[in-house]
């Protein structure tokens, strides 16, 4: 596919975890108030913030979005493999589609503030995929066939 078509939707959701706070819904309600008190960006996640669950929620998310798209550019079967999140270098956690096997929560338990929401080119983005609309993509002139 056109990867310049991921600067939708995609792009959004994985821009959301840069220069925020990732919160795990577990962390104790003070520390989470807290938390929120003192940052603008911050997103609750229903995992603990570490490069493997990281890998995990953005291919369950990822997933979600390209299965709710309609592709305009003669894409086919367009189906995510992988998902990695690297911790350094060399270090890094990866998902596949088997792996959301263990995958036992939903986009509800996934809450952004307010501020990561307004940065989105579609404030409602997160709202729509969670209620099953589609995302087109627009049909672009290819230069080279």
């Amino acid at each position: 596919m056109d990867f310049g078509l991921m600067k939708g939707p995609i792009k959004n959701f994985i821009d959301s975890f840069d220069h925020a706070y990732s919160l795990w819904s577990k962390e104790e309600k003070e520390f989470k108030e807290f938390i929120r008190n003192q940052s603008e960006r911050w997103v609750e996640m229903p995992v603990s913030p570490s490069a493997e669950m990281y890998s995990l929620m953005f291919f369950f998310v990822i997933d979600k979005i390209i299965s709710q798209t309609v592709f305009n550019n003669g894409e086919q079967q367009v189906k995510l493999h992988s998902v990695r999140v690297h911790e350094t270098a060399t270090g890094y956690a990866e998902s596949f589609p088997e792996d959301l096997n263990y995958w036992d929560f939903d986009l509800n338990d996934i809450i952004f503030s307010d501020k990561v929401v307004s940065e989105w080119k579609d404030p409602q983005m997160y709202e729509k995929l969670k209620r099953g609309e589609l995302f087109i993509n627009p049909k672009v002139e290819l230069k080279y066939r």
